[in-house]
């Protein structure tokens, strides 16, 4: 309903992680049914983070495949969407990356010359293009975290 949503520990998060040092990076699911709405959550997204050191990418996600004939778009017109997004967060100054999984990228997505977070759970990817960051699996288990967690390899 073109609603934002900021999560509820954002600042108490991204102000501790400021304050020892630990770097931080942006996770943006999006909703965008065109390139206007990609780019206002583009700006909606660094006026939340102005005040604070952001060096890993901010990410853009778009997941709405259920309802993706709704949005009545082309694969075309989602691409250009995700491209406006990590384009305004770039001329920024910002890294930005595409987060998705190995099926949409092989299919879905082209290739627009920006990074990638690629989501394939496997002990090794059989994704032949090129990306950045890795999950790995959602069912990693870590010290003093009760829940399952997301478990990524970044690359330098």
């Amino acid at each position: 309903n073109g609603e934002y949503i900021l999560d509820k520990k954002f600042k108490q998060n991204i102000e501790g992680a400021n304050k020892h040092n630990i770097p931080v990076g942006i996770y943006f699911y999006s909703y965008a049914d065109d390139v206007e709405h990609a780019i206002n959550d583009a700006r909606w997204v660094l006026e939340q983070i102005k005040d604070y050191k952001v060096e890993l990418p901010i990410v853009f996600d778009w997941e709405n495949w259920d309802e993706f004939n709704e949005y009545k778009i082309s694969f075309q017109k989602l691409n250009d969407i995700a491209f406006s997004f990590i384009s305004e967060i770039e001329k920024n100054g910002y890294i930005s990356v595409l987060y998705s999984s190995k099926k949409y990228l092989d299919n879905i997505w082209f290739n627009n010359n920006y990074s990638v977070w690629l989501a394939h759970y496997t002990d090794k990817t059989n994704y032949n293009g090129e990306y950045n960051i890795w999950q790995i699996c959602d069912n990693g288990l870590i010290d003093g975290i009760d829940t399952y967690v997301d478990i990524d390899i970044m690359y330098e």
